[in-house]
């Protein structure tokens, strides 16, 4: 079968897939430093007050556990409900095309009028596609919306468990030098620089896929960690005090 005789489809490029792919950043950069900061916050806030051990590892390890939880069914239900909205528009889309083909196909040649097209040359194009129907609702999803169609597709669990999982290893790596015999004024200490190295890890691995300075995007994503580490320091520093209680010590 020649391409002039094929069924006429919306076309899946591989360039299309790979950029899907490479799209998933999102879950890997903001799992993995939320887990890192998160749990920081919390072993560092509970080794300054309890100065034990067995409770840092245990609030930790909560921390990552119920954390990681919540990031997973909180993607999950947050993509479901961004798939269910797409598909609700495409559906009035639908709708209207079938009960209003003519505002429908006068909206459409407006459309293609904007992008620079003659009225007879948008009048062709639409004629075309209103000869398949599926194209069409796809042109005017994507040119009324800024939707593609293939939005409301489920992606599977591949993000739940990414974020899941980011969470669960930026979480663990706060908690680990706890693991070792070591002071937990050292642990503390070792726990913050790994944080530091993991952070500015995430920046090399996020400019591998957007061809940014490595460096500098290292350096970006430590920068941002520090300024929600230094805020979390001064919230429990100074807003205990203004309700009559302690200042509560994360990171020292």
């Amino acid at each position: 079968m020649t391409l002039i005789d094929a069924m006429p489809r919306i076309p899946d490029t591989s360039e299309r897939k790979r950029l899907g792919r490479q799209r998933g950043i999102r879950e890997v950069v903001f799992g993995m430093q939320d887990g890192l900061l998160t749990t920081l916050g919390i072993v560092t806030g509970v080794g300054s007050a309890e100065n034990d051990r067995a409770a840092i590892l245990i609030t930790g390890g909560l921390a990552l556990l119920v954390g990681a939880l919540s990031m997973g069914v909180g993607e999950y239900l947050g993509e479901k409900s961004e798939r269910e909205v797409v598909q609700s528009a495409i559906d009035l889309e639908r709708r209207e095309m079938i009960e209003m083909p003519d505002e429908e196909f006068a909206e459409q040649i407006a459309y293609y009028c904007l992008k620079g097209f003659t009225h007879d040359e948008a009048l062709t194009i639409v004629n075309r596609l209103v000869k398949n129907p599926e194209i069409w609702l796809h042109e005017m999803v994507r040119d009324e919306f800024g939707i593609d169609l293939r939005e409301a597709e489920s992606g599977g669990l591949r993000a739940t468990f990414a974020i899941a999982g980011s969470f669960a290893l930026g979480g663990a790596l706060p908690v680990l030098p706890y693991v070792f015999p070591l002071p937990l004024g050292t642990a503390m200490w070792v726990a913050l620089l790994l944080a530091v190295v993991a952070l500015f890890g995430i920046g090399v691995f996020a400019a591998s896929h957007t061809k940014r300075n490595p460096i500098a995007k290292g350096l970006e994503i430590v920068a941002f960690g520090a300024l929600v580490f230094v805020a979390a320091w001064a919230c429990g520093r100074y807003i205990p005090p203004l309700f009559g209680h302690g200042a509560i010590s994360v990171g020292g």
